[in-house]
């Protein structure tokens, strides 16, 4: 018979990111939450295994250069750095939508917490219920 942390195990596996899961950014609904710097507001538009995609409006009166090689996901246990993908110029008052991809697969489980970091400054606490 098998254990109870082998079921949960085997369930979180075989159900993977496709089921029904609340994310949470800083304590806010996911589509709520803005994420505030000294230079851009970013937005979380989708959060999958596979990549971060984020809406970055630049909000100090200047241009300035986006460098998504600086994301990083810090889980309990370790960090994925971001794959290289070039730097984007977003201009004074401007909105670019970005899709940032990591080295490896994200793990998005229930009742996993985990930061988000962009040159290694904590920008937001992301909880998965």
């Amino acid at each position: 018979m098998a254990s109870d942390s082998a079921k949960v195990r085997d369930r979180a596996t075989r159900w993977g990111w496709r089921t029904d899961v609340a994310v949470r950014v800083n304590g806010k609904d996911m589509k709520d939450a803005v994420i505030r710097t000294d230079q851009f507001e970013m937005r979380i538009l989708e959060l999958i295994p596979d990549h971060l995609k984020v809406a970055v409006k630049e909000n100090s009166g200047h241009p300035f250069n986006f460098v998504p090689r600086f994301f990083e996901m810090i889980y309990p246990e370790k960090s994925i750095a971001a794959k290289d993908n070039g730097i984007i110029s977003v201009g004074a008052g401007k909105t670019v939508e970005v899709i940032i991809e990591f080295r490896e697969k994200l793990r998005i489980e229930t009742f996993t917490t985990m930061e988000l970091r962009y040159a290694r400054k904590k920008l937001a606490g992301i909880s998965v219920e």
